[in-house]
């Protein structure tokens, strides 16, 4: 209890801190950079304050200068968050939920950082709004989405939505699949407990995207999802092997 209570203060604290502090920045960097770079900060902090280490493997596969579409699982409402502005590297913008950039102050700096909304009830608006990923990416931002479009309660990759793919293709971008583990056990879906645990986050093999159709859309799906699970699988094995 004590735990959760100080969990929630300093993460209340900090997200004011630095939401604040990159509104009235925000003329200095109106596209975003150096608000990209408190939230990374952000993320330290808290994950710092709570003694949660995060173990980052793979990311030498990645090219430091090459512009992606990251994809990977959701196991948890904030830590999911924390843990990959810790992991990647490249300069990257999320699609994340509409309802989200709603929150006072929290959801001003989502629209002030570049982040893209989405509702995903609306096929019109959600159309929109991957466009708008696209056209980041073309420019050369990377950009982050979670393909299974919400929280998995049992750890297990649930389906994954059309969405990422279609604008993976439009875009012409390598799809990045990431798994992240040991933040449902930290902050498990639908709760507000906070405990301890270690996170790992594995970036698997890059999926080439060029000169794929919109009817690819689903043999790719099909590789980006045989990869994450490949991951899940070494991942799980790793933990079983005595140290």
């Amino acid at each position: 209890m004590l735990r959760t209570a100080w969990a929630w203060t300093i993460g209340i604290g900090y997200t004011l801190f630095w939401s604040i502090l990159g509104m009235l920045t925000w003329p200095l960097s109106p596209g975003g950079k150096l608000y990209l770079r408190f939230a990374r900060i952000w993320s330290r902090w808290i994950l710092a304050s709570l003694g949660i280490p995060v173990d980052v493997g793979g990311r030498e596969r990645l090219d430091p200068e090459a512009t992606y579409l990251f994809m990977s699982n959701h196991e948890s409402t904030a830590f999911d968050i924390f843990a990959l502005f810790v992991a990647t590297e490249h300069p990257l913008r999320m699609v994340a939920k509409r309802a989200l950039f709603f929150i006072p102050i929290f959801g001003w700096s989502l629209w002030m950082c570049g982040f893209i909304p989405i509702n995903r009830r609306n096929r019109e608006q959600a159309i929109r709004s991957l466009r708008r990923a696209a056209d980041r990416i073309r420019s050369g931002t990377s950009v982050l989405v979670f393909p299974e479009g919400t929280r998995s309660r049992t750890g297990e990759l649930l389906p994954f939505k059309k969405g990422g793919f279609v604008l993976a293709i439009e875009a012409g971008a390598p799809i990045v699949p990431i798994v992240v583990k040991g933040t449902r056990e930290i902050m498990p879906p639908d709760s507000l407990r906070v405990g301890k645990g270690r996170i790992t986050v594995r970036f698997g093999e890059p999926v080439g995207t060029a000169h794929l159709r919109p009817g690819d859309r689903e043999s790719l799906m099909a590789r980006v999802r045989a990869e994450m699970e490949r991951i899940q699988r070494e991942s799980l094995a790793a933990a079983d092997t005595p140290a």
